[in-house]
């Protein structure tokens, strides 16, 4: 009986262990479920959250274009530089929810949109979610999207024995565009891997010689109509080269911001790294004098927003000029015409070097002149690397270049000739870099709107809980 009693208790406390286990196993599997159901259901709401407020910017976004009074405030100066607006919606996708979006601009046609949404969930408790994204509208164009135009409606595009890119634009003329003599010219739309070919416009004739290529989606001109000239018209309608003005006694031209600077203390020269001048506009004996001062194959650097010349450039004689904005001058502007260069008996030669960089949204770049700009056989001893406006009220001309033209902003000239250009030509379209020149900044003249893309770029996405 003693046995009997031993197994029983024995089997007694091997149950309470086994049930005290599995209680424990229920307790875990219940907590974990329950958590579980807690962390979808979090994850849910916060999904819900962040497509409410994304629901937000994307109304801002259509808002921006489509709504008439969105779209003036937003890029029609002068109050949209500072312009903003708001709005809130509740209940339209979920129950027991709202969302709040506002837009701050910090320029024209350039804000940022906040959008902050809520929903409402058990025991007065709420979730959240803020998504900021910057937008903006790319300024559009003044040159009917052609990086390289000729403006003179009797003068011409001529090219000659030249190896010439045009990315993300069209090759214009206002009057006729002669290829020839081994000349290849590729007319890019966009510059990426998968490259699609622009269009060759000229408003009289087109003329591809017969041992020249032209590769184009379209040409369209007087004499040819190939590809799709719906658009711009075979021929082309005239495009009016825009006119800057370079030295009225309105406080934007360039010579009276030159001189604004210039009062201001704004304007700084480095000769081979030291200040050397403190000016920003030159006669040019002043500017000659500091390209001496520099010597053969040293550097002269212009740290001015606009430097302007009134008269002749001629860089020559193994001279590097750097210019961090715009350069601008009365008369022609020649970047290796000459090997050589004497000055009170001393000769020195050598190739030249420009290099022209952009110093920022909003601010000029590249090189103006109301004459001519010459570049020629000793302009470079690498590579030319130009970010900016090239324009010039008469010819622009480029002659046995010695290595690779890159320009990304436009080429502008009443006439343009290119011939035996033994290294490539890569011109790359940037219209607000050309309205930055047109212009020598974003405000456009009084009373003209600026023109801007109808896209709405998105430049910045951020999440915040």
């Amino acid at each position: 009986m003693k046995t009997i009693s031993r197994e029983k208790g024995t089997v007694l406390i091997i149950t309470s262990l086994i049930l005290g286990v599995l209680l424990i196993l229920g307790s875990y599997f219940l907590t974990f479920t329950i958590t579980e159901s807690r962390i979808s259901r979090s994850q849910v709401t916060a999904t819900q959250t962040y497509y409410l407020a994304e629901a937000g910017v994307n109304e801002a976004i259509w808002k921006l274009k489509n709504d008439a009074d969105w779209k003036n405030n937003f890029e029609t100066p002068p109050g949209c530089s500072t312009w903003s607006a708001s709005f809130s919606k509740s209940n339209t996708l979920l129950p027991n929810s709202f969302y709040q979006v506002q837009i701050q601009n910090s320029d024209c046609a350039r804000g940022q949109i906040i959008a902050t949404s809520t929903i409402n969930i058990v025991n007065g408790k709420t979730a959240q979610r803020v998504v900021k994204t910057k937008v903006f509208k790319a300024l559009g164009t003044l040159t009917g999207d052609s990086p390289f135009l000729s403006g003179g409606t009797s003068e011409n595009i001529s090219i000659s024995a030249s190896l010439i890119n045009l990315y993300d634009g069209n090759l214009f003329s206002n009057n006729n565009a002669n290829i020839d003599r081994w000349s290849q010219i590729s007319v890019f739309d966009n510059p990426g891997t998968e490259k699609v070919e622009g269009k060759a416009l000229a408003v009289n004739n087109l003329s591809v010689s017969w041992n020249s290529t032209l590769n184009a989606t379209a040409s369209c001109a007087k004499n040819i109509c190939q590809g799709n000239c719906v658009e711009e018209g075979c021929p082309p309608s005239v495009i009016s080269m825009p006119m800057v003005d370079f030295d009225s006694d309105d406080p934007n031209s360039y010579k009276k911001k030159a001189e604004t600077a210039q009062g201001a203390g704004q304007c700084s020269v480095l000769c081979n790294g030291i200040q050397c001048a403190t000016n920003c506009i030159f006669t040019a004996g002043e500017f000659e004098d500091l390209l001496w001062q520099v010597g053969l194959n040293g550097t002269m650097t212009l740290n001015n927003e606009i430097t302007y010349v009134t008269g002749l450039i001629d860089l020559k004689g193994g001279r590097r000029l750097v210019v961090n904005g715009a350069l601008v001058a009365d008369s022609t502007i020649n970047i290796g015409e000459s090997n050589c260069w004497s000055n009170k008996g001393q000769k020195d030669c050598g190739f030249d070097q420009i290099t022209v960089n952009d110093p920022g949204f909003g601010k000029p770049s590249g090189l103006l002149t109301k004459s001519k700009i010459n570049f020629s056989l000793y302009s470079s001893f690498q590579d030319i690397n130009i970010t900016g406006l090239v324009y010039a009220n008469d010819e622009v001309r480029l002659i046995s270049l010695p290595w690779a033209f890159n320009l990304t902003g436009g080429l502008l000239g009443r006439k343009i000739s290119l011939t035996s250009a033994w290294a490539v030509i890569n011109i790359t379209l940037s219209n607000q870099i050309i309205i930055e020149g047109i212009w020598g900044g974003l405000q456009p003249p009084e009373g003209e709107k600026p023109p801007y893309s109808p896209i709405v770029t998105i430049e910045h996405w951020e999440e915040t809980y």
